[in-house]
């Protein structure tokens, strides 16, 4: 059962995105990358620990498929905890400093919210019908403050 409570507090309590730039993550599964520039406008396959090339980006739209697992029918009870969570996503970003996530002439602000909204859609998904655990690993990369904007060969590629 899924415990749409405790996730709801939890989102409310976080600070999305507040360690963007900071190496403070050590793990062989997570290349931690500085920031948007060398992400997305000047990226390098050093910093992408020569998987560049192999990068699969993380969903910033709604109407994207989820990477991980195939399109499952929604319950109604689904959807129900699906919006609540999305809502309570969209409020704890509402106020989000866009500083980290301008790069010259590109702002990445609206991506960051569409792509956390998103993991957190398809994690209330993934509890709710037992499919694994790979959402809730994105998620919890969101809730330490960085932005896993994509995935190569089991690694995730992390702001």
């Amino acid at each position: 059962m899924i415990k749409i409570n405790v996730i709801l507090e939890k989102i409310e309590k976080s600070s999305f995105f507040y360690n963007m730039g900071f190496s403070d993550i050590e793990s062989e599964n997570i290349i931690l990358i500085k920031d948007v520039d060398r992400v997305f406008v000047n990226p390098s396959d050093i910093d992408f620990k020569g998987l560049y090339e192999n990068v699969e980006w993380l969903p910033t739209s709604a109407t994207q498929e989820d990477p991980f697992y195939k399109t499952q029918k929604n319950t109604k009870e689904l959807t129900e905890l699906r919006i609540k969570a999305n809502k309570a996503v969209m409020s704890a970003t509402r106020n989000l400093p866009r500083d980290k996530f301008i790069c010259g002439p590109h702002d990445f602000s609206q991506a960051a919210r569409n792509g956390i909204c998103f993991s957190f859609r398809q994690y209330i998904s993934e509890r709710y019908l037992n499919l694994g655990n790979k959402w809730e690993t994105i998620i919890n990369i969101y809730y330490i403050g960085h932005w896993p904007v994509g995935y190569a060969k089991e690694k995730i590629i992390v702001i």
